[in-house]
């Protein structure tokens, strides 16, 4: 486990638990919205990809993924989760009805928070952890049609 201060928070994090998670064989939606997700992930921001590197977070690899259509900016809504093996040392948890700038961070088009993780969510969790919740809008990048 390593200390890891992270914008408004620090957390103890088992990086190579986490990076094991993401190694196990995991089903991955395959409808189009899913697949542009992880099409776009490959073009953010890459102080998101440095952030996922840094906690061992596969990014194409979300636990939890939805898209809220396309907005009037022509980009795309989503939402989702991603697990971690760490815990929150310092800083404010976020949870879905208390979103707000003290308790998220923004990287581009990047919001995000943690919130608790427990084993009795998600059957194949190596350990209680952390989620980090996201939401980012990221352009239409597949040429299937949306």
């Amino acid at each position: 486990m390593q200390k890891l201060q992270l914008e408004k928070w620090l957390l103890e994090v088992d990086v190579g638990r986490t990076r094991e998670y993401y190694k196990q064989d995991q089903e991955l939606c395959n409808c189009v919205d899913c697949k542009n997700y992880r099409e776009a992930f490959t073009q953010m921001d890459p102080q998101i990809t440095q952030l996922f590197n840094e906690l061992g977070i596969e990014p194409t690899k979300p636990d939890l993924l939805s898209e809220f259509g396309e907005a009037k900016d022509g980009l795309h809504l989503y939402i989702g989760h991603y697990y971690l093996a760490a815990s929150l040392i310092e800083g404010k948890y976020c949870l879905d009805s208390d979103w707000t700038s003290e308790n998220t961070a923004t990287l581009g088009n990047f919001t995000f928070g943690f919130a608790e993780a427990d084993l009795s969510e998600k059957d194949d969790l190596p350990m209680p952890g952390l989620w980090l919740e996201f939401e980012s809008k990221i352009p239409w990048v597949l040429h299937d049609p949306q």
